[in-house]
């Protein structure tokens, strides 16, 4: 079983080795070898040079998180002692603080690999701006995504908070309320069926434009060496699918 996105015409994972199930050092289109992913995450990788294939890495690696085929790639002796000298992530994920949606494990990528940018929702502040801000200056970057889940809290809190639920009673605190300020303007009306995921979806590319019209974002973007897309994540299938 394989899940995923079709990235710039390639289906995720293909070409690519999951686990110890494919050819030992597949190359991905464009020739360059991505590497021998081995169960002891032993090998150090080479990264996707181009935003299509930073895609096709993380929706390859997802597929190997949903089929349970996970490597772990580059967490090892050798990889700890390469990092501790110098980072080159090859790409950016900003997403919800919820503990069932860790990047690096939804992805199966290792220390090196990302740049992660974690907040309720997600939502956006100067701070989230600003790192993917400082990620677009470098060059290695060539993707950021902005993933979304299923039953976020944040989003319930939001919908609950316009809806006068008395789940949550006031007082309010000020915090969440700035969250809740941060959603309102992309909830939809109460009658609007499938609500919870429209407003989840609405979110994520709002937050998706608006790192769009970042600067460092818009130049690299025009220049087609960084791509931004938005994302979800499935508690119960565990599958990452692109929104558009």
């Amino acid at each position: 079983m394989l899940r995923g996105l079709v990235a710039g015409g390639l289906v995720a994972g293909t070409g690519l080795t999951l686990g110890g199930a494919g050819p030992a050092a597949a190359a991905t289109p464009g020739g360059l070898p991505r590497g021998t992913r081995s169960t002891s995450g032993a090998q150090t990788l080479l990264a996707p040079t181009s935003p299509g294939l930073a895609e096709a890495e993380l929706m390859a690696g997802n597929a190997r998180w949903v089929d349970q085929l996970q490597t772990h790639p580059n967490e090892n002796a050798a990889r700890r002692n390469l990092v501790a000298t110098g980072q080159h992530p090859w790409a950016m994920v900003v997403s919800c603080i919820d503990s069932r949606v860790p990047p690096e494990l939804i992805f199966d990528q290792g220390l090196g690999d990302l740049f992660v940018c974690r907040t309720a929702g997600p939502v956006l502040d100067n701070a989230v701006l600003a790192s993917a801000s400082y990620a677009a200056t470098k060059t290695d970057v060539k993707l950021i995504v902005v993933l979304a889940h299923e039953n976020c809290g944040a989003i319930d809190y939001a919908l609950g908070r316009e809806d006068g639920s008395p789940a949550y009673p006031p007082p309010h605190a000020v915090d969440l309320e700035w969250l809740y300020a941060h959603i309102k303007p992309i909830i939809p009306p109460a009658s609007t069926p499938d609500r919870v995921n429209v407003t989840t979806e609405r979110n994520i590319k709002r937050v998706r434009d608006q790192l769009l019209g970042e600067y460092n974002v818009s130049q690299r973007v025009t220049a087609g060496s960084l791509n931004v897309i938005s994302a979800r994540y499935d508690l119960n299938t565990w599958a990452v699918t692109k929104v558009l």
